[in-house]
C-alpha cells in the first residue's frame, strides 16, 4: 500500500473490528491493498449506520 499514513489506519480499523489478521497481511500485497481498505471503510459504514 503505497500511502503508509491510510495503511496504518486501515491496520487500526482492521484490529478494532477484530477482523482477521490475513487482511493486515494483505495490506503488503499491491494488488489486495485497496480492495482491503475500501471493504473495511465499508464495514465501518455499516456499523455506523447501524448504531
Amino acid at each position: 500500500m503505497a500511502d503508509q499514513k491510510r495503511k496504518l489506519e486501515t491496520i487500526r480499523s482492521i484490529e478494532n473490528l477484530q477482523l482477521s489478521n490475513v487482511l493486515i497481511r494483505g495490506l503488503d500485497d499491491a494488488q489486495q491493498a485497496e480492495t482491503i481498505a475500501e471493504a473495511v471503510t465499508s464495514l465501518q459504514n455499516l456499523i455506523e449506520q447501524w448504531n
